[in-house]
């Protein structure tokens, strides 16, 4: 109940600092409720650490964007978002609503149980008068330009920073943004007075689009300069940033990404999509190094007024078997993605909130390394009107040495590996492969209200020669993961 109190309270104070200022409000956002049933998601079914294959959970979210509009060059933006949270757990616990640890009574340091109301975005967005030239300022979401996948491999997420964008001619864009993606201060005791350097990680962004008749193609580059007191610590929270190696100053250098992202439809009703992504991390320390390409394309046909099939192929460069070795990592990095996906359930891209594998967004440099083929089907309309469907068919294999599953496995035995972000039933070798099947279905109650049913299959044939943890009793080789998923959103 004071969750809700706060809440009202936040949200009248919003409306009546925007009504003294004559601001117009419009209010936009998604209330969440899903229901998932799980089953083998950690392929270890028969085994005999077989812990916790099957679940059933229900989750929530609510969603609410607030638009300050003072005219049309400019306006403020807050987004704010209560869970996503478990049914029985948390702020969703039984009279969790009625008291429960809050900021003001928790321990210091101790963490907060439960979710509790969080500032999303919070951000100016104006044009510069008389001018093409848009300014967006605060917590803003940052993605670069991607053409398949639904968000970029590189960095696709909520950041502090400052865009700047426009029009150089009528088919010819620019944007430039500055990002602080983490800060820090390591301090230096080995003087007699501290010594403080900055552990910044500070991301520069530049994009070209041009839109011709026919054909767009974006390309761009990111810059992430590392700050003297930057190490392997300071970069937990940047994905595949991370280091093998945390401990130590100076530890990284600099990294950048270049790319493209093309998408062409001058044979109107096939349309080609298409994205080149590379990144590299340069460091002191040879096995913090990281560099590897991403490439994807995909062929729709939008011809049928039915359906929308589309042809995808995606390749990821994998770890050699040097990587093991402590020479560095042979897969892109990555500042933070949260969108990509193919499918709905091994890479993301699940409907609603849960129906995807743990990690689909933390977890997208643990299953870099593959190459996949696939065939979706979009868009089936069906017998009654308003219910649609979604199929997706894929086949995937790794592209990684067989020799990093070897040094992971050999970690749980007491080893140590030198290399980060490999975990079985994530990480595919080329002794690993897997086929997904996806059926999802959407009926729209209402314009606003919809009901979802997603279904998903995944066989994975791990190579147990590769994953054999703590000796032969302990042999993964995969097997059958299931998923069953129903929900509700109200989107308004």
């Amino acid at each position: 109940m004071k969750r809700l109190i706060m809440l009202a309270v936040l949200c009248a104070f919003v409306l009546s600092a925007a009504a003294a200022s004559a601001a117009d409000i419009k209010a936009s956002g998604a209330f969440t409720v899903e229901a998932v049933w799980k089953s083998n998601w950690n392929f270890t079914d028969g085994s005999r650490d077989d812990v916790a294959s099957s679940a059933f959970d229900i989750e929530q979210r609510a969603d609410v964007v607030f638009e300050f509009i003072a005219n049309e060059n400019l306006k403020g933006v807050l987004f704010l978002r209560y869970g996503t949270g478990k049914w029985g757990q948390g702020s969703f616990a039984l009279g969790a609503g009625d008291g429960g640890q809050t900021l003001s009574t928790a321990a210091a340091g101790a963490p907060i149980s439960g979710s509790r109301i969080a500032v999303r975005r919070a951000y100016i967005d104006f044009n510069w008068p008389d001018t093409t030239i848009n300014v967006k300022a605060g917590y803003q979401a940052v993605t670069l330009p991607n053409a398949f996948g639904g968000g970029s491999m590189i960095l696709d997420e909520e950041v502090a920073s400052a865009v700047v964008s426009g029009a150089i001619t009528d088919n010819v864009g620019y944007l430039f943004g500055f990002a602080r993606a983490a800060t820090g201060t390591d301090l230096d005791a080995t003087a007699a007075t501290l010594q403080q350097n900055q552990a910044n990680a500070d991301v520069w962004v530049a994009a070209l689009p041009m839109n011709f008749e026919g054909f767009n193609v974006a390309p761009f580059g990111a810059v992430a300069a590392l700050g003297k007191g930057f190490t392997g610590a300071n970069s937990a929270g940047l994905q595949s940033l991370n280091a093998t190696t945390a401990a130590g100053k100076d530890t990284f250098d600099t990294a950048y990404w270049l790319g493209a992202a093309f998408t062409m439809d001058l044979f109107d009703p096939f349309v080609l999509k298409a994205d080149v992504n590379y990144g590299k991390v340069t460091s002191d320390i040879k096995n913090n190094e990281k560099d590897g390409w991403l490439f994807d394309a995909a062929l729709e046909y939008k011809g049928f007024d039915f359906m929308t099939p589309e042809l995808f192929f995606v390749y990821t460069t994998g770890e050699d078997d040097n990587s093991s070795k402590g020479n560095g990592s042979e897969r892109m990095p990555i500042i933070q993605a949260s969108n990509w996906a193919v499918g709905s359930f091994f890479f993301g891209g699940d409907t609603l909130l849960d129906g995807s594998f743990p990690g689909a967004g933390a977890g997208r440099p643990t299953y870099l390394g593959f190459w996949a083929l696939g065939l979706s089907l979009k868009d089936i309309q069906s017998f009654a009107d308003g219910l649609t469907h979604t199929a997706h068919f894929i086949y995937a294999k790794g592209t990684n040495d067989k020799n990093i599953g070897s040094a992971y496995t050999n970690l749980n035995a007491g080893a140590t590996t030198t290399n980060t972000n490999v975990a079985y039933g994530r990480t595919l070798t080329e002794k690993d492969s897997l086929i997904e099947i996806d059926f999802n279905t959407a009926y729209k109650v209402y314009d606003e209200l919809t009901l979802t049913l997603d279904l998903g299959y995944i066989n994975l044939d791990a190579k147990s020669s590769v994953w054999n943890f703590n000796g032969a009793n302990q042999k993964r080789k995969g097997g059958d993961a299931w998923k069953v998923s129903t929900g509700v959103v109200y989107a308004f």
